[in-house]
């Protein structure tokens, strides 16, 4: 039977791995997506979006999908291309749908058997005299100066036809828009028209990676983003009728979302946002997957724990209380204890409780680099807070010790929050948790990772540092 010395690593720390990706189809996000009105994807970095990204463009819908990853996206030639016709965060609304309907535009044409069907002519033709080809990429939809229209496709606005549209245009140019429109809605009849005679089930279209290079959040991607997203909901509505499911969905990061403001934002959460979460239920089915992976099947992880516990826990449990309810936070620690084990030269390696302490160290600071990359986009000053909770030097704290540590702190330079508002801003990132007294004389611990939906308690008074950071922080777990 194949032990610990056996594995290399437990998975990769992107949670696109293939770990998760599998694991995604045991639960409901997926239907959600798939044939509900669900098209925007929200999570914490590391939840596993890209996972579910690639579920459906590699498995599920492979050839039924376009997987538009926008790392590298060129979000400077796009910023040009808006409308200054309406709102501010409308004024990318035109150009997402315009970029999304030439994405179904592709799959219709590829997947369409009915090669000389008058819509397909048209839209092959569209294609190859403005990106000469009929499967442009993303990075390309926007590089022309014009767009050359001919035939059916040919709009009309203001009762003129138009056989070109310019791309090129100075900021405040009001038709582009318009122009764009009427493009757009000429494009999507012919591609409903060719997928219903084709009988083509579904075409989806799927956004990853926005947040990718992102080293402050400006108005203007905020206003591309939002833009993106109230595209992907006029596609849904406008779809609605035809015998062909179309859709846009977006895989976004929640804090990214939770900057963002909009007046159907509440709306679109309610009625068409699937939050991924875990919890440690299914982070621990998601470990046990994995080992069945590694050393086959039928094999638990009672076949490489020791069995004893850890302040009274089991091993597992103890490693999941100190991750974000996070696949990657999960696979992460595993790789360093495993890391930590294979140091020792026992014959039949197990894991004990000393290898999960001595892992605890370098998986902490990993957890401090992770926040960092998650935080620092809205919050550059944010480690003045870790030198508070430093200076504290226990997990548990008082709102009247946080106030007189941040107080002490001489960044040498203006603190973006007051004392009550960096705490706020620590719970929401799930660095910090609060004390919540129930109304039968008991209490307990609230989180943000653990409880997406629960918000700030400004009463709150008593707060715990997550257990992630103990080991980086150099804090003691004693109670004040």
């Amino acid at each position: 039977m194949k032990g610990l010395r056996d594995i290399t690593n437990f998975g990769k720390v992107e949670a696109e791995d293939d770990a998760v990706l599998d694991y995604f189809v045991d639960m409901n996000v997926t239907e959600n997506v798939d044939c509900n009105d669900a098209f925007l994807v929200l999570g914490r970095k590391g939840s596993g979006k890209t996972a579910l990204f690639r579920y459906f463009t590699e498995k599920s819908q492979s050839n039924n999908s376009s997987a538009l990853n926008l790392n590298g996206y060129p979000w400077k030639v796009h910023e040009k291309i808006k409308d200054s016709g309406v709102e501010h965060v409308e004024s990318y609304v035109a150009s997402w749908k315009y970029l999304i309907v030439i994405e179904f535009a592709k799959l219709v044409v590829k997947l369409s058997d009915r090669y000389q069907m008058t819509e397909i002519v048209e839209l092959n033709k569209f294609l190859k005299d403005n990106y000469g080809t009929n499967d442009p990429k993303i990075e390309s939809i926007f590089s022309p100066s014009g767009l050359k229209v001919s035939g059916d496709l040919e709009p009309q606005v203001l009762g003129c036809k138009l056989g070109k549209i310019s791309l090129s245009r100075n900021d405040g140019d009001v038709k582009l828009g318009a122009e764009l429109n009427a493009l757009t809605d000429k494009i999507l009849r012919h591609v409903r028209r060719a997928a219903e005679v084709a009988e083509i089930d579904k075409v989806f279209v799927h956004f990853d990676e926005l947040d990718r290079g992102i080293t402050t959040l400006s108005q203007s991607r905020k206003d591309m983003i939002i833009g993106l997203v109230l595209a992907s909901k006029e596609i849904a509505k406008i779809s609605k009728g035809s015998s062909t499911i179309f859709k846009s969905v977006v895989y976004l990061r929640r804090d990214i979302w939770d900057e963002l403001k909009f007046s159907d934002k509440n709306k679109i959460s309610s009625s068409n946002s699937e939050f991924i979460e875990w919890d440690q239920a299914q982070l621990f089915g998601l470990i046990e997957k994995r080992i069945q992976v590694l050393l086959g099947d039928g094999c638990t992880w009672d076949d490489i724990d020791d069995g004893k516990r850890i302040n009274k826990q089991p091993k597992w449990k103890h490693i999941i209380e100190r991750t974000l309810m996070r696949p990657r936070d999960a696979i992460s620690f595993l790789n360093i204890l495993l890391e930590t084990t294979k140091k020792r030269n026992d014959e039949h390696l197990i894991f004990e409780n000393r290898d999960v302490v001595d892992a605890r160290p370098k998986y902490s600071e990993y957890l401090k680099l992770e926040l960092d990359d998650e935080i620092l986009t809205h919050w550059r000053d944010w480690e003045v807070c870790l030198q508070s909770l430093s200076r504290i030097g226990k997990i548990y704290f008082t709102k009247e010790d946080y106030v007189s540590a941040y107080a002490s702190i001489n960044s040498g330079v203006t603190k973006t929050y007051s004392e009550e508002q960096s705490l706020e801003e620590l719970y929401n990132f799930s660095v910090i948790e609060y004390e919540a007294r129930s109304g039968y004389g008991g209490s307990g611990w609230k989180s943000k990772f653990a409880n997406p939906e629960l918000g700030w308690d400004a009463n709150a008074n008593r707060f715990k540092v997550h257990l992630g950071l103990k080991e980086y922080m150099k804090l003691k777990e004693e109670r004040s």
